[in-house]
């Protein structure tokens, strides 16, 4: 009989930072062309044997206050 890997694709965010935009694609934008941006975070040791971090797919953004 065939074995089978299984995974399970996770979702998670990241904090980029504050853009000051008028509106939430000029935002989405400076974020995207922000160098200084914290793209892909950290795991620790354990967390990294067993979790892979690709590269954001989506963004999502908020307006501060809201």
């Amino acid at each position: 009989m065939p074995k089978y890997r299984v995974y399970g694709i996770l979702t998670g965010s990241v904090y980029l930072g504050e853009y000051e935009a008028e509106n939430k694609a000029a935002a989405e934008d400076m974020a995207n062309e922000d160098d200084e941006a914290n793209w892909l975070p950290s795991l620790c040791h354990q967390c990294s044997g067993e979790v892979e971090i690709n590269d954001i797919y989506e963004l999502q953004v908020e307006m501060v206050g809201e």
